[in-house]
């Protein structure tokens, strides 16, 4: 079945939802893969497609998946997306595909199947929010998962902000601390080395030259 979403609405449609899963162990990444199955409907050139990542007390993310070229029917587009600043899907309310058509006629957009992948180490890769995304979107519009329990979001104990760096200290689970972000994770103290010498993840501080801390 097809749903037809308005022109100026934001429509929840998800097939695969496990707060469960949520990405508990993920950790901020710079790099993402968007996998998106198009149906009868071809995209043509010059209409914008694009990623918008929406994140607990920050701006949503827009990451164009196209610039200019058109996309035939019943296609599969693997497009890698470098992040300019990390993203750490533990901060993730939602996200959704942007479409615009550059046609003036009335034109649809059909997603049989987009989901966003994370680098993992896992032989399955892991999906941001655990999420699929299928439906039609109409000549202007945009296609989300629903909105994370706001309470998945909050940190319970450390364990929650730590973001397995240890050069940039320890973080704390602080919510009513004033510098608290908004799961309550509060920054560590970045470690402090001694003249000549560096902060290296898994050896600590060592010398510029390689050499280990005295």
């Amino acid at each position: 079945m097809k749903l037809h979403l308005p022109t100026t609405s934001v429509w929840p449609i998800v097939l695969l939802w496990s707060l469960a899963a949520a990405n508990a162990e993920a950790v901020p990444v710079s790099r993402l893969e968007v996998r998106v199955v198009t149906g009868a409907a071809e995209l043509t050139a010059g209409s914008s497609l694009e990623l918008r990542i929406y994140e607990a007390g920050k701006s949503v993310r827009r990451l164009p998946l196209v610039h200019g070229e058109a996309w035939p029917r019943d296609s599969t587009h693997i497009i890698p997306v470098k992040l300019s600043d990390a993203l750490d899907p533990r901060n993730v309310v939602r996200f959704s595909l942007y479409y615009r058509s550059a046609s003036p006629a009335p034109s649809e957009l059909e997603i049989v199947a987009a989901d966003v992948e994370l680098p993992s180490a896992k032989e399955m890769p892991e999906k941001l929010l655990d999420a699929t995304l299928s439906g039609v979107i109409a000549q202007q519009g945009e296609l989300a998962t629903m909105d994370r329990d706001q309470a998945a979001l909050a940190c319970r104990s450390d364990a929650d902000c730590d973001d397995k760096r240890t050069c940039n200290g320890q973080e704390r689970c602080a919510p009513r601390a004033a510098d608290a972000d908004a799961r309550g994770c509060v920054k560590g103290s970045p470690v402090v080395c001694p003249v000549n010498q560096v902060c290296g993840e898994g050896v600590g501080c060592r010398g510029v030259s390689g050499g280990p801390k005295p």
